[in-house]
């Protein structure tokens, strides 16, 4: 089974998988590819299975790899989005200790805004060690 892989406008891979349509492989990427994009036909065991960073993927010479700094970026706005309504069940509960002038409860309230704030300053090298950050007291 073939695939046929090219850069796409947004700066990530596009994958045709073809239909059986009675045209070669070759016959659809000549009419299913952008003009002026290159295209390379590759065997479907060439395209990784895991698709958690799939808007970074990119490709030299058929290969399909992860772009790190596209998946950074990437794994940021989900731990934004995850966070957010972390913080927002905070932002409750402060005030709640506010209120009561619970200066212990302030303190461990503010230090954990504080860490799901940086919680997006990460150091990782890997892309499994990139998938394993989360917003979790682990």
């Amino acid at each position: 089974m073939k695939r046929i892989i090219y850069d796409n406008d947004e700066g990530g891979v596009s994958i045709l998988i073809p239909a059986e349509c009675g045209l070669t492989i070759e016959q659809i990427a000549e009419k299913d590819v952008p003009k002026g994009k290159a295209y390379k036909i590759v065997d479907v065991s060439e395209i990784p299975s895991d698709r958690y960073f799939r808007n970074a993927w990119k490709h030299s010479e058929g290969v399909i790899e992860v772009d790190m700094p596209k998946a950074v970026e990437i794994q940021k706005e989900k731990l934004r989005q995850e966070r957010k309504p972390l913080l927002e069940a905070l932002d409750a509960q402060f005030m709640i200790a506010l209120e009561n002038d619970d200066k212990k409860a302030l303190a461990d309230i503010k230090a954990e805004k504080q860490r799901l704030r940086d919680v997006t300053k990460f150091q990782a090298n890997t892309v499994e060690d990139l998938k394993k950050i989360n917003c979790s007291k682990e």
